[in-house]
């Protein structure tokens, strides 16, 4: 550069290749930091020390070359020509440039591709990618599988099913991979969650009631006929567990919190003796490591962990049983995964939902060729084969009108996933979630025009996308995988703000347009807060979120819904009990409309705030007959309506 040699060192110049590959659009902070340092834990300090010897080897004093996109990334403005042509090499500048920064540009250029050349040649041949095709599926019915196991000779599969996705009322079945017959080992439906194998001749599953979790077990003649269903364990000191392993010596392991989820951060990893009873903490809820997921080794030895580190980036670690130490193994990325262990013990093999991809124990982590356009669940890699779930989703939104249910405005109508609409305060918009371009994206309906944009497109590709909330008609506010954002619509543009100081999901606009209630996951606990927009500043409402329905009513007094029980938080007072009803509720501005589902069959209620009582049955009934199993919510004029249709399967693919 101006005569002078540049000597970059090793990571400044593959920080230059990456952009070079992106030249001219925007790549993220975090997934430079991925392609420079694969290794390692994200440090931003990192990416912007490179970022700032890259423009000063380039002369780029104006920040012009390589530009910052506040709270999106960095873009490196050139077009990357190939060298036995560089006559026609040009390069992005501002207007009005002089000529002296013309020839600067090009020089730079110059100097651009023979950097990058001398790279590409400097790298060594990349390892080849693993390929699995032979998909096969293993199960095609109506019917919605949740979960299975392989048995441990490989010859059978044990499956969760239920006749609807909406249903609790599940059966456990077993499935001859040979043969191909499938038959029901169970007599009485119930939540089962996960399963597995103890030994050949006996399962273990699992099954949420209410607030409690019991483990229980059924043994199995030599054909694989149920002969004895018993409860093993039944813990009400958690409400969600994850999938569980079994080892040789009768050690359950198993991930579980009180708050019903796998997104909350106060997770235990447990193990569980099955023989005499006894129940250790292997790892205690903290906030460096929150693990979501585990998976037993083959050679049963470690376990496979992964969970959010404090940067909110998926970590996968090992686990040594006898020693109970830690391992690192690699830093991810901001999306949740699922996990199995390769035969051979030095590799997992992940999905997202999206994308497989396979994680040796030494770091290297490369993508797997599949195409794949449903969602993938539950791996579990069992010899030569990958056996996972399924899941194929079509879910379209509609507006019925409040004074004419048959009168109905389709919003989306696609063959993906179109889901957690929200209609604007003026009624005017309609915001949701769509999967029609292949990743979520938020996107905006204007119900007088009909037009549709894309105000949020997700282009990180991350999976994990929160429902928007509403603050005011030209503002709402979402997060990608726990990152929240605010996305403001003036004078024809959309610009979208990054709140970089907090970690959680936003769930309610308060009584102004810039405060907003969240879910904080920066902790563990899901302790709930109130943020405001132009102080910065955030409360904590002294309340954790425990799996709850939270909205406001007319008084912003806040009101707490769970399965069985509607409460005013605010003034300590129970609104509506329904035993074992598994409430949904749709508040509305006069009141709130309750869904309870019992013994396969939708009942709607209604609360007023004024007259603190029930509108009539009759019509109750009348409408939850048309409209009880799409209801979504409720708002001055219309309800919202999702049909949904979905199919999961499980298939295999050749290892």
């Amino acid at each position: 550069m101006h005569g002078r040699t540049q000597l970059l060192e090793p990571k400044v110049m593959t920080m230059l290749a990456v952009l070079c590959e992106h030249a001219n659009s925007i790549i993220s902070a975090e997934e430079l930091f991925k392609r420079v340092w694969p290794d390692s834990i994200y440090s931003p300090n990192s990416v912007r020390r490179n970022i700032a010897l890259l423009r000063k080897a380039l002369c780029d004093d104006d920040k012009e070359l390589i530009k910052t996109h506040p709270k999106r990334g960095y873009s490196l403005q050139a077009i990357i020509s190939s060298p036995s042509n560089p006559a026609n090499a040009k390069v992005y500048t501002k207007p009005k440039v002089n000529s002296h920064k013309v020839a600067l540009y090009v020089t730079v250029l110059c100097t651009l591709i023979f950097l990058v050349i001398t790279w590409v040649t400097w790298q060594s041949t990349p390892a080849s990618q693993q390929t699995l095709n032979n998909l096969k599926p293993i199960t095609a019915s109506k019917a919605i599988e949740h979960y299975m196991r392989v048995s441990p000779n490989n010859t059978h599969m044990a499956i969760i099913r239920s006749k609807s996705h909406q249903g609790t009322n599940k059966h456990i079945y077993i499935k001859d991979l040979k043969r191909k017959k499938t038959w029901k080992i169970t007599k009485e439906a119930q939540n089962y969650t996960y399963l597995a194998w103890r030994n050949a001749s006996s399962l273990v599953y699992s099954a949420s009631h209410d607030s409690t979790i019991e483990f229980g077990q059924i043994l199995l003649d030599a054909d694989l006929q149920p002969t004895q269903q018993t409860s093993l364990i039944t813990r009400d000191d958690i409400s969600w567990n994850s999938p569980f392993f079994i080892d040789k010596k009768q050690q359950l392991f198993y991930l579980a919190n009180i708050n019903a989820s796998e997104h909350s951060r106060n997770v235990t990893l447990y193990q569980h003796d099955l023989i005499s009873g006894e129940v250790r903490k292997l790892l205690t809820p903290n906030d460096t490591f929150k693990p979501y997921k585990i998976s037993l080794s083959p050679q049963q030895n470690k376990l496979a962990v992964i969970g959010f580190n404090t940067d909110s980036i998926s970590v996968v670690k090992t686990f040594d049983i006898k020693t109970t130490q830690f391992e690192m193994i690699k830093a991810l990325d901001h999306n949740w995964y699922f996990l199995t262990w390769q035969q051979d013990q030095q590799s997992l093999l992940l999905s997202n939902g999206k994308d497989l991809s396979k994680l040796d124990v030494s770091g290297d982590w490369q993508p797997i060729s599949y195409n794949n356009f449903h969602f993938v669940q539950y791996i579990q890699a069992v010899a030569d084969k990958l056996y996972f779930l399924e899941r194929r989703v079509d879910e379209d939104l509609y507006l019925a009108n409040r004074r004419d249910v048959s009168d109905i405005k389709t919003i989306s109508d696609s063959n993906s996933v179109d889901t957690s609409a929200a209609v604007s305060p003026n009624e005017k918009m309609v915001s949701y979630i769509s999967s029609k371009n292949g990743i979520p994206q938020l996107l905006l309906k204007e119900l007088d025009s009909n037009n549709e944009s894309i105000i949020f497109d997700n282009h990180t590709q991350e999976l994990a996308l929160a429902p928007p909330v509403w603050l005011s008609n030209t503002h709402l506010i979402s997060a990608i995988n726990n990152r929240p954002f605010v996305i403001s619509m003036l004078d024809n543009s959309v610009n979208i703000k990054w709140l970089d100081n907090l970690l959680g999901i936003p769930l309610i606009a308060l009584e102004n347009d810039d405060t907003f209630m969240y879910v904080d996951k920066s902790a563990q606990g899901d302790w709930l807060y109130t943020y405001n927009l132009i102080t910065s500043q955030k409360k904590p409402l002294q309340e954790q979120l425990n799996a709850r329905q939270l909205f406001r009513n007319e008084q912003q007094q806040l009101i707490a819904a769970s399965n069985s029980t509607i409460e005013n938080i605010s003034t300590k007072t129970k609104l509506v009990t329904v035993p074992e009803a598994k409430l949904r509720v749709f508040p509305s501005k006069d009141g709130i409309y309750y869904r309870s589902f019992k013994n396969n069959k939708y009942q709607l209620g209604f609360y007023g705030y004024k007259s603190e009582g029930l509108k009539p049955q009759h019509e109750l009934a009348t409408l939850c007959e048309q409209i009880c199993d799409q209801l979504q919510a409720v708002t001055d004029s219309y309800y919202l309506l999702s049909k949904k249709v979905t199919q999961a399967d499980i298939v295999s693919l050749d290892i």
